[in-house]
């Protein structure tokens, strides 16, 4: 059971199913519907745990070449692919049959998030562009848009709003963790931004990045999702870790700062939510 939880990086899958949850709280205020919750919940458990784990079938060789990811269950040995490939699938379609009872909008963004993430992201961009973090973050938007859909019927503004703030994160969260393990990506001949390019370069876009989502964090207040209180406790993470990569750039160390910056990162996105859910 360890090893499969390791599989499905049951931490990762815990967060952007945190974010499926609190959109579906935060789109059915104070009607929620129990039932329906606990479903999609279990839902959205399967069907990121089922892409991710197809995600380090096909990465199993990029995973073995570098330090951070060569005790992982595959390249370690203690799993095999065939073995790995049949969890991901069971886990998959059992997701995906769940979401279907819940309604057609709900079905479409679990399965759009596999799409996104195994065809978009992992096959056609991963090795071959920099930029690939940038389409990729949408798989990662989609248990935000999935959970407004589940409570609403429809993706709606709110829904869209939620999955880009998370689509744009996504770039935050990888940008920030590849500067610190730049050396670990050119090992392994992935072409991550902070690896082509630099480590500082890294540190600018994460900054770039950092600003996008403080305005999109903004026009989610302007827009409802957030109180005034919300949109204050959202930002302070945001800041501090913004703070800490300009510090960075300051005295030219990269990767210790953009580490730091990467947790604070983490909770920004946990914070948003909650307070999106519940300080309204």
């Amino acid at each position: 059971m360890k090893t499969l939880l390791e599989l499905f990086k049951v931490k990762q899958t815990l967060l952007l199913l945190l974010t499926g949850v609190l959109s579906y709280v935060a789109a059915s205020g104070s009607r929620v519907d129990w039932p329906t919750l606990a479903v999609a919940a279990l839902s959205f458990f399967l069907t990121i745990s089922g892409t991710t784990g197809f995600n380090m079938v096909l990465d199993a060789d990029i995973d073995a070449a570098m330090f951070r990811t060569r005790n992982r269950p595959i390249p370690s040995g203690r799993m095999d692919g065939r073995t790995a490939t049949v969890a991901s699938a069971s886990a998959l379609l059992l997701g995906l049959l769940l979401a279907s009872t819940i309604n057609p909008y709900f079905l479409a963004a679990a399965l759009a998030g596999f799409l996104i993430d195994i065809i978009v992201y992992t096959v056609l961009l991963k090795r071959r562009s920099p930029w690939s973090v940038v389409f990729g973050g949408f798989a990662g938007g989609m248990p935000a848009l999935g959970g407004w859909a589940a409570a609403t019927g429809s993706f709606g503004p709110g829904g869209l709003l939620l999955m880009l703030l998370v689509a744009l994160w996504s770039s935050l969260h990888i940008w920030t963790l590849a500067t610190y393990y730049a050396d670990d990506y050119r090992r392994a001949g992935v072409p991550m931004l902070p690896a082509v390019y630099g480590e500082r370069t890294g540190v600018q876009a994460s900054l770039l990045v950092a600003a996008l989502v403080a305005g999109l964090t903004a026009l989610l207040w302007a827009q409802g999702l957030l109180s005034v209180i919300g949109l204050a406790v959202s930002l302070a993470p945001l800041a501090a870790a913004s703070a800490l990569l300009v510090r960075g750039l300051a005295v030219g160390e990269y990767r210790w700062h953009s580490f730091r910056a990467f947790k604070l990162v983490n909770v920004y996105m946990a914070v948003v939510f909650v307070s999106a859910a519940f300080l309204r």
